[in-house]
């Protein structure tokens, strides 16, 4: 991640990345104006954050095992035993990663800590169906009921991802189910109904209930440290009383259903 406000262009990342993926571009006059970084061939290496006296640069990750990461777990065990928390698996997606997520999930449950999952839900189920074993609690995001327009905005089909949701919610596993919305591509109120219609037709004891997350721009940041266009830019949040009118016919099915989202009542 590249944090231009902290860069001073001392050219001293250039020098340490031995690949040479990183160059000084001139702007007006020849002078030196930006830093730019061939993220297609770059290695990760992490010479370049070394180098910088301003930490500019910062690596957002590194590879570690399951076993590494329940030892910092372990730590807190006590806190997790007093207030009844545990373990989230979050994203990116830890279904990307079933044998890392399932060998920390069985760590966990070897010393009865509370596990809770977030996940898209695009998984075989055969994957999926393993890492529930060891799972308490699974946040599983519905983005789009349409099939059509599913594949449109997101690149694959939803027909994985609802077949697991029918199965998911015949287990025992508390299921909370979120729905996020983006303005202009799945908050209007035929996509909500087609959502509750679909969630009625199939058996859903698992559901604790509804959560609805509308879209925001905190993740605009991170485009601008990585370089990236963020292409959702000119859509704005939806407003309060849009997302209350979308909650009350979400209820109106007889679905209980909260609002997850900084400044919006629930």
């Amino acid at each position: 991640m590249y944090y231009t406000d902290r860069c001073v262009r001392c050219g001293k990342c250039v020098k340490a990345c031995e690949s040479g993926n990183l160059t000084l571009e001139s702007g007006e006059n020849g002078r030196e104006t930006s830093l730019r970084i061939n993220r297609r061939e770059c290695r990760g290496c992490g010479q370049c954050v070394s180098a910088c006296p301003n930490e500019a640069m910062r690596l957002a990750g590194y590879e570690i095992s399951y076993e590494e990461v329940f030892e910092i777990i372990k730590k807190d065990f006590p806190f997790y035993f007093n207030s009844g928390g545990g373990v989230t698996l979050g994203g990116g997606e830890p279904t990307a990663q079933p044998e890392f997520a399932l060998g920390i999930l069985k760590k966990c449950k070897s010393l009865n800590i509370h596990t809770a999952m977030e996940t898209c839900g695009y998984v075989a189920w055969g994957v999926f169906n393993q890492l529930l074993d060891y799972l308490d609690l699974v946040f599983f995001d519905i983005k789009h009921i349409h099939p059509e327009r599913h594949k449109n905005f997101t690149g694959v089909s939803n027909k994985k991802i609802l077949n697991n949701v029918k199965q998911l919610l015949k287990k025992e596993v508390r299921t909370i189910l979120r729905i996020p919305l983006v303005t202009g591509i799945n908050d209007d109120f035929q996509e909500i109904e087609g959502i509750a219609n679909f969630l009625i037709g199939i058996d859903h004891k698992g559901l604790q209930h509804i959560e609805l997350l509308p879209y925001h721009k905190l993740g605009v940041a991170k485009y601008e440290y990585l370089q990236r266009k963020y292409d959702l830019i000119h859509l704005e949040p939806p407003s309060q009383r849009h997302v209350m009118n979308l909650k009350d016919l979400m209820i109106s099915f007889g679905f209980s259903t909260r609002i997850q989202g900084i400044g919006y009542p629930d």
